[in-house]
């Protein structure tokens, strides 16, 4: 890129404490082979050596800008970044995550041979110590858009933010990501049923392209914390007349139901009882899930071997005999 004009690609990387992983996360972006990009790395109000960290890699390369802000969380760090972002394109990467060398030069050869607003790549999944790449995304390959990408976003999230490249004018159109903090660590996943709903036209590459750091300290270490934001994003959508009742009815159960067993699990009795409420009223009081609120109001420790032995069995077997899809209503 040279001195005073605009890049082709702004990459933004929003930072909280992650001065132990920034430098390499920074490096995967500095390797890539395509080389007209900029990266802003936006630090979210941290405590650690975040801010020296990002300094440095700053000093060492005129294309990496360091912002920081007071803290509040992902989405506003984005945010951030994408009012400091030059770029006509857009990608993103955690702090903590990582690219192959080739990711962007990839994307940028599928956006213009497809024409595509946002390519999404598959990666790995590797552990905190840096062990091999284990697990996949399992992206769903190829060309989706409009009221189709948003009934198949709808029914699974399947694009890691960090695989993502994104017209800026696209993002212009939908809108900036939503800070409200019901949605933390799902707000990527409201944004991308926003630009499917706005007509944007989608290419999953299955090349492995990205990989996602899991660790202890991830947000999606505790089942609950990813789980109750996605169900706070479906339920923010599933008023829309794009999609089956019977589609919604299956996703929206499903989340509850997987919300209060992880509670459950994770021994938050009160919350769960509180999200049992919810999901009671939500299900017009359906006979599984009654018996299911008085079995955690009685046997809190015994609900999920409950449900899962006796009631969900109980509930296939009826649905079998009565001829009703699986999931259904």
């Amino acid at each position: 890129m040279a001195e005073g004009m605009s890049p082709l690609v702004s990459v933004l990387m929003p930072a909280f404490n992650a001065g132990r992983y920034l430098a390499e996360s920074v490096e995967s972006v500095r390797g890539q082979t395509f080389e007209d990009w900029e990266l802003i790395v936006v630090d979210d109000g941290s405590s650690d050596d975040t801010g020296e960290v990002a300094r440095r890699c700053a000093a060492a390369d005129a294309r990496v800008r360091y912002v920081r802000r007071p803290n509040g969380g992902q989405a506003a760090a984005r945010n951030t970044g994408l009012g400091e972002a030059r770029a006509p394109l857009v990608a993103f990467l955690d702090a903590d995550d990582l690219w192959l060398p080739g990711k962007l030069a990839a994307q940028l050869a599928v956006m213009e041979e497809t024409g595509a607003d946002l390519v999404y790549t598959d990666g790995y999944i590797f552990s905190e110590d840096g062990a091999a790449p284990g697990e996949c995304f399992h992206i769903l390959p190829g060309e989706a858009r409009g009221v189709e990408m948003f009934r198949t976003l709808f029914t699974l999230n399947r694009i890691g933010t960090l695989s993502v490249l994104v017209k800026r004018e696209a993002l212009d159109a939908v809108g900036l990501f939503d800070e409200d903090r019901a949605y933390q660590n799902s707000e990527d996943y409201d944004l991308w049923l926003r630009l499917a709903r706005w007509g944007a036209s989608f290419y999953g590459m299955p090349e492995k392209l990205m990989r996602y750091r899991r660790h202890a300290a991830a947000t999606t270490y505790a089942a609950s914390r990813l789980l109750a934001p996605m169900l706070a994003v479906i339920l923010k959508h599933a008023s829309d007349p794009a999609l089956d009742p019977m589609l919604v009815r299956r996703r929206v159960r499903g989340l509850y139901r997987d919300l209060i067993s992880s509670l459950v699990s994770e021994g938050r009795f009160e919350e769960a009882r509180r999200r049992m409420r919810e999901f009671y009223a939500w299900d017009g009081g359906a006979p599984v899930t009654a018996l299911q609120r008085v079995v955690l109001r009685l046997l809190p420790r015994r609900y999920n071997y409950i449900s899962r032995e006796f009631l969900y069995r109980a509930e296939w077997h009826v649905r079998g005999l009565l001829g009703g899809r699986p999931g259904g209503a």
